[in-house]
């Protein structure tokens, strides 16, 4: 009898580890680019704490949070978006927005090397965002232009760095 109940409580116990890392690695390593976000060109954001849509022309949201692997393989992209900016005097302003608190989300962005605004504790549900990475191109009225999710392709890389180029509407070629 004492075995049994001990081979019952071994097995539970392995079933409990079981859903634990599985739930674990979904989060961890489902691509967010397969995650359906709710959010849509035409939508329009509300009030962040932190943040005038009126004082820019454009603001490139990059919706990040600690953990998130395909934000660090994202990463050396946002470097050299930050540097295209730089260079060609782009109307768009580049922020970091978190879910995370303050000191996390600073130290993401610096560990990155992004030299970039950082707001925080913006949860995703406020912006209706589903995953992280979610880049979201916002006009001075707050509504959405347009919606990048997930790790981006070469072409998609290139369709941000031309859409936070713009002034307007009247768009420059990136260098």
């Amino acid at each position: 009898m004492k075995t049994k109940l001990e081979f019952v409580a071994n097995a539970a116990v392995i079933l409990l580890a079981v859903v634990i890392g599985v739930f674990f690695i979904k989060d961890r390593f489902a691509p967010s680019s397969t995650a359906s976000s709710e959010i849509k060109v035409g939508d329009r954001l509300g009030k962040i704490e932190g943040w005038d849509w009126a004082a820019h022309d454009q603001t490139l949201m990059l919706v990040l949070k600690k953990g998130c692997r395909f934000c660090q393989d994202s990463a050396p992209f946002y470097q050299r978006l930050l540097t295209q900016q730089k260079q060609s005097g782009s109307h768009a302003a580049i922020v970091a927005v978190f879910p995370d608190a303050a000191d996390v989300a600073k130290e993401v962005v610096k560990s990155e090397g992004l030299a970039v605004e950082v707001i925080s504790g913006v949860p995703l549900e406020k912006l209706n965002v589903a995953g992280t990475p979610t880049l979201l191109l916002v006009d001075r009225t707050g509504k959405v232009l347009k919606v990048w999710m997930g790790v981006l392709s070469p072409r998609q890389e290139l369709e941000v760095i031309k859409a936070a180029d713009c002034d307007g509407g009247s768009c420059r070629e990136p260098a």
